[in-house]
């Protein structure tokens, strides 16, 4: 098992004013990785079986004023280790794609969590319980599933007005 695990914050004001910091979170969460995802991809085809678990984020899925940088980033991502997945079924090779909501960690410290916030132990567990039942989505905390798809399926311009 590989657990890809890449990820930048970023601070979204600093980065809307400086390309070139935006590009380091993007180099950060989407090309490293998919580099990375590649070669473990590849090695794990070679041996012919295993499973790649890729970290991407809730906020992949639909971004948001507040952090559309990091959002965007894990959006390519996710897409790319969905893609993976799919050119790698029947290999033997099983890829997860693991989407948690905000993570109390170094990463987010200062930052208010909301209500679904998580831990990392909470990430491990549902990682572990994912593998078992090879999932291809993990959602943490799974709530998280349905919250996103009614967001995802509002109109721009109501998603625009949340305090999300």
């Amino acid at each position: 098992m590989v657990l890809l695990a890449f990820g930048t914050l970023g601070d979204q004001a600093h980065d809307e004013r400086d390309p070139r910091a935006a590009v380091r979170v993007a180099q950060t969460n989407y090309t490293g990785a998919v580099s990375a995802g590649l070669v473990c991809a590849s090695a794990l085809q070679a041996q012919g079986h295993g499973s790649l678990v890729v970290l991407s984020s809730v906020a992949g899925e639909r971004a948001r004023r507040a952090n559309f940088i990091y959002g965007s980033s894990k959006a390519g991502l996710d897409a790319f280790a969905q893609g993976l997945g799919d050119a790698l079924y029947g290999t033997g090779v099983h890829v997860m794609v693991v989407r948690p909501g905000f993570v109390r960690t170094r990463m987010t410290a200062g930052l208010p969590g909301g209500p679904l916030a998580t831990t990392p132990e909470a990430v491990a567990a549902a990682v572990e319980l994912g593998l078992r039942r090879r999932a291809e989505t993990v959602w943490v905390p799974g709530t998280l599933r349905m919250v996103m798809s009614a967001l995802r399926h509002l109109p721009r311009g109501v998603f625009r007005r949340l305090p999300v």
